[in-house]
């Protein structure tokens, strides 16, 4: 994770722990909190998180990441049963 004075945080999360879905999931739930874009980049998914609110309790970034976490972690299950 990096983030930069405009107050932009890059995330790169890898393809093969990370569903798409899984993001877009996270992304959706915390859209109140912050915009999210997402695109490919080689092994990895780039989410350019902005316009992050600043007047929440908790780290809106590091929620989002643990949501993408466990909604891939549910699916990868999933499609294991």
């Amino acid at each position: 994770m990096t983030s930069s004075d405009t107050a932009v945080v890059t995330v790169r999360f890898h393809r093969a722990l990370y569903t798409e879905e899984a993001i877009a999931e996270a992304a959706a739930t915390f859209e109140g909190f912050a915009s999210f874009a997402v695109r490919a980049d080689g092994e990895h998914h780039v989410v350019e998180v902005s316009a992050i609110a600043r007047d929440v309790d908790g780290d809106i970034v590091a929620e989002f990441c643990n949501f993408a976490l466990a909604n891939s972690a549910r699916g990868h299950r999933s499609s294991h049963a």
